[in-house]
């Protein structure tokens, strides 16, 4: 219970009538109560030096000298003798209500014992803290050093806050003194926890837990596997704002599964996780999150380990210097009509040791990524190779639709290391992918297909470099394969007028091939095995050699310029050898042109 301070100022004077004004009188008895007419008198008081008193008395010039009201109350009515009463508000009393005895909903750590010394364990009074703050109300840790010897519980409705949070560290850079560090005995599974109601024992869901810039800084841990944050069961509508998590043991955030039950619609906005020993943000089945302009960079696992986040965005996220993958998209996203996919929009990567960005994820929801940034990943301990890609899908039978992807690779920041990754993109076993646009540039290929892929669509706007960033080769305009069915509205111009493969008509029309211009009409390239030609009759025949005749190829033959006596023609196809032309006059020595059709 915390005492606030009263007097000290020219409000706490106003406590007694004097020629209509209010005032007191030198050496006036000032006693205090709970309400402006009857209620009870407040005894319990403590003066300046900290000695009970019952009342307090003005000094020589009619001021109310400072002093400490009763615990936790932070409004009283002051008598000094007169027919009416006055209130007073406690000085630190800022956001206290305005009836007198209230709780405040702003609660200062300090208050409650709390020295964020750097020395002191301040846990049981930032406990304490929090424990009595009234749903909706927020408790404050001014810029201090706040260690903890176990972890912090954020009951539902409450905010935990503080002023200042760093966005990473980096030597010889400026590094206020304003975190939770906990120390290295410290033991728990997290710094700072939310509990389910089953956990917490609340009487309803547990829900509405804030906590805005705070930074947990875990360079004094010892014990593995302790998270910054960590949920566990049914919290919902939780929000962390301008918070950083550095140096824990385990991961960042990290939310998971209580009696089948998970974390649900968490909202994270500029959240940094910086050097964590296990994932960056560890995720498991969030419905409905939203990570905005979060971070995570040099952790001992993957930045992003998201597995099954229906219904979810996150929008320019950045995932860098990972030991593993940069974000990584897994676990079963399921096939029901209560499932969902996940937009990732606007994010980067840089540097990670595996992919830049792994979707391994099964079930049928589309997950989309648009307007992707990759950039030196694959670092494989400096090694490079390894197969890693700017993004990676690997055996998704979730529909995976890119939009814009490019990757652009390197070394490390010293000039030191393998170029990488070895590929910009690479699809592995899966069932639908398909890529829009992208300028992608890696060391060995820019686009890999493993051939073993049901479907994988790549657009029309792909360009491709191999090599390093100063010595490469382009191959900005390669075959473009659609794998699969291309689905034009209108015409389709192609400017070109190439093609490198079998075309079907499948319409069933009589006109299914239409020369649809005045002046129109169909080439066959003559020549060696071609399917066109010219041919003289001597005696009546002629053998055309051609390597490209069937067993059912059918031979059509026409009288080009005639010659002798003329015969009716006919001819028989002589498979991979060529075919004979026939006349029926022995003396015909016409010139006749040849074409070689084949049945559908």
């Amino acid at each position: 219970m915390a005492r606030y301070t009263f007097g000290g100022g020219i409000a706490d004077y106003l406590v007694t009538n004097r020629d209509g004004l209010w005032g007191v009188a030198p050496g006036a008895v000032v006693t205090f109560y709970s309400d402006a007419d009857g209620g009870t008198q407040y005894t319990d008081l403590l003066d300046e030096a900290g000695t009970a008193v019952t009342q307090i008395v003005a000094d020589d010039n009619g001021l109310l000298p400072v002093f400490q009201g009763p615990p936790d109350v932070t409004l009283m009515w002051a008598s000094a003798g007169g027919v009416s009463r006055v209130w007073l508000k406690a000085r630190d009393a800022d956001t206290a209500a305005m009836t007198p005895g209230s709780v405040r909903d702003w609660l200062n750590v300090l208050d409650y014992g709390a020295q964020g010394d750097g020395v002191t364990d301040d846990t049981v009074a930032i406990q304490a803290a929090l424990n009595a703050c009234p749903m909706g109300g927020i408790v404050y840790a001014p810029g201090g050093s706040y260690r903890t010897s176990t972890t912090l519980s954020v009951p539902p409705g409450v905010t935990l806050t503080s002023t200042h949070t760093n966005l990473m560290t980096v030597p010889n850079l400026v590094d206020p003194p304003c975190y939770i560090k906990p120390l290295a005995t410290f033991e728990g599974n997290a710094v700072i926890s939310f509990l389910d109601e089953i956990d917490g024992g609340y009487a309803t869901i547990s829900a509405e837990h804030r906590i805005v810039k705070v930074m947990i800084d875990g360079s004094d841990l010892t014990a593995p596997g302790v998270d910054g944050i960590r949920a566990r069961g049914n919290i919902q509508n939780v929000q962390l704002i301008d918070v950083t998590v550095r140096q824990v043991t385990g991961a960042g955030v990290h939310t998971e599964a209580n009696a089948g039950k998970f974390p649900y619609s968490w909202r994270l906005t500029r959240v940094m996780v910086d050097n964590v020993g296990w994932h960056g943000f560890a995720l498991e089945v969030m419905t409905d999150i939203t990570l905005i302009d979060c971070q995570a960079i040099g952790c001992g696992a993957n930045g992003f380990e998201i597995s099954n986040a229906a219904n979810s965005h996150a929008i320019g996220c950045r995932s860098e210097w990972n030991v593993n993958n940069g974000f990584h998209l897994t676990g079963d996203w399921a096939v029901g009509t209560g499932s969902g996919g996940m937009l990732l929009g606007d994010c980067s990567t840089d540097r990670n040791g595996y992919n830049g960005i792994l979707v391994d994820a099964t079930g049928n929801p589309p997950i989309q990524l648009d307007n992707i940034e990759t950039r030196r990943d694959g670092r494989n301990g400096g090694a490079g190779g390894g197969g890693y890609a700017g993004l990676a899908c690997a055996g998704a039978t979730v529909p995976v639709i890119v939009g814009l992807l490019t990757c652009y690779p390197g070394v490390d920041d010293d000039g030191t290391q393998e170029n990488s990754p070895a590929y910009g993109f690479r699809a592995t076993g899966c069932t639908y992918v398909s890529v829009d646009a992208g300028f992608l540039h890696a060391d060995t290929a820019g686009w890999s297909d493993a051939g073993d892929n049901t479907i994988l669509r790549r657009g029309l706007n792909i360009g491709e470099r191999v090599g390093t960033t100063d010595v490469y080769v382009d191959q900005l305009a390669p075959p473009t394969d659609v794998a699969g069915n291309l689905n034009v509205g209108g015409y389709l111009a192609a400017a070109s007028g190439q093609s490198d493969g079998v075309w079907t008509l499948w319409d069933v029309t009589a006109k299914a091939l239409t020369l649809g211009s005045a002046g129109g009409g169909i080439a066959i390239k003559e020549g060696a095995n071609a399917r066109m030609g010219v041919a003289t009759l001597v005696g009546g025949t002629v053998t055309v050699a051609n390597t490209s005749v069937t067993a059912t190829t059918r031979v059509a033959a026409f009288r080009q310029a005639p010659g002798g006596a003329l015969g009716h023609l006919s001819a028989v196809a002589d498979a991979g050898a060529g075919f004979t032309v026939d006349s029926s006059s022995a003396t015909d020595t016409s010139t006749i042109l040849w074409v070689l059709f084949e049945p559908a």
